[in-house]
């Protein structure tokens, strides 16, 4: 018998058809908005790669960093980190959020990759309202700046 066919037999009788989802698209795809620098910076959305901390964070950096956020529709031509950070040739890597970062490199952080170094740092939204954190990501950005002399 046909799936279909049976799907309508046991319809007719008043059984539940139970029927397997797809399988929800992976997340770890990127939108990377337009840039040149050499510095990722991966957040959760677009409207959190233009608050005002956001631009305080591009200020602090001394560098046009560029702002990524996963792709909702995780398409084919969307980079992954990897990906991106060899065809855009990425030396620094921030993810903003823990749980972003298990997202995109599917559990386990590196510390590198390829040839970037990758930080994870609290969410902006956490950033913005718990002054302990801020102060370890300035601390972090200050840190790139003297290494870069």
């Amino acid at each position: 018998m046909i799936e279909s066919q049976r799907r309508a037999y046991l319809d007719a009788l008043g059984f539940d058809v139970w029927v397997a989802r797809p399988a929800e698209p992976a997340r770890d795809r990127l939108v990377i908005s337009p840039g040149q620098g050499s510095i990722l910076l991966v957040c959760g959305s677009a409207t959190a790669s233009v608050t005002k901390l956001a631009g305080d964070i591009a200020r602090a950096l001394g560098a046009s960093p560029v702002w990524a956020w996963p792709d909702p529709e995780a398409g084919p031509d969307s980079p992954t980190v990897e990906e991106a950070v060899i065809e855009r040739m990425f030396t620094r890597v921030i993810v903003f959020g823990a749980g972003l970062g298990e997202q995109l490199f599917g559990g386990a952080i590196p510390e590198t990759l390829v040839s970037s170094a990758v930080n994870v740092t609290a969410t902006l939204d956490d950033l913005a309202v718990r002054g302990s954190l801020k102060k370890g990501l300035w601390r972090l950005l200050r840190d790139w700046r003297q290494e870069a002399r």
